[in-house]
């Protein structure tokens, strides 16, 4: 096997290595707690709210992106950080959406208002895709600093400040820390999501 199939097995294992390390450790205290229906709710926020768990997937990431690098050669290192960067943003999207299927599934699909919630509290279910999406920002960024990157950016920095907001001014004023998360969720999306619906709305155009 060659040396760049090697570095593409161990990089492929290491992005798994966020999803398997929380389901391992949410299917042992769920044993713990007693196989159910429905995902107990202490289950799902220990799982989300653990640091550990949150420090195992950043440094399982940041490796696959060295170890990736480190498999191109020099010469095709510039054409590959696109397809690079997608790739962190792909897993991002994935513990996403994974994360809020579990908290919908620890309040039994219906209590909406409470998968929510647990979706807030359980911070590092949201600070490790915004990781994710910064440093996919910042391995792709050019430097050029236009108005669609800036834009972006502050979408990736207003992610990250919703957890922020729940705790620290959720401490004093519950229902002005969970407002303030919702906004800076808000936009956070379309922050991000704006940008690089207007690259794509171009792209067509300059090819014409």
């Amino acid at each position: 096997m060659s040396s760049s199939g090697r570095y593409g097995d161990l990089s492929g294992v290491l992005y798994l290595v966020p999803f398997l390390a929380s389901g391992v450790y949410g299917i042992y205290l769920w044993v713990q707690a007693g196989i159910s229906a429905v995902l107990p709710t202490t289950v799902y926020l220990t799982v989300t709210r653990s640091p550990y768990l949150f420090i195992i997937g950043s440094v399982a990431m940041m490796l696959a992106v060295t170890i990736d690098l480190q498999g191109t050669e020099a010469g095709s290192r510039k054409a590959a950080i696109p397809a690079l960067g997608n790739r962190l943003q792909s897993v991002a999207i994935a513990s996403l959406i994974l994360t809020v299927v579990a908290a919908f599934y620890s309040n039994g699909f219906i209590n909406v208002g409470g998968a929510a919630s647990d979706f807030i509290i359980g911070r590092y279910g949201l600070v490790f895709p915004g990781v994710l999406v910064l440093l996919s920002y910042l391995i792709t960024a050019r430097y050029d600093f236009n108005s669609l990157r800036s834009l972006k950016a502050v979408g990736v920095i207003a992610l990250l400040l919703v957890p922020v907001s729940v705790y620290e001014i959720g401490k004093r004023q519950t229902a002005l820390g969970l407002g303030i998360a919702f906004v800076l969720l808000l936009v956070g999306l379309v922050a991000y999501i704006f940008p690089q619906r207007r690259a794509t709305e171009q792209t067509p155009r300059e090819q014409a």
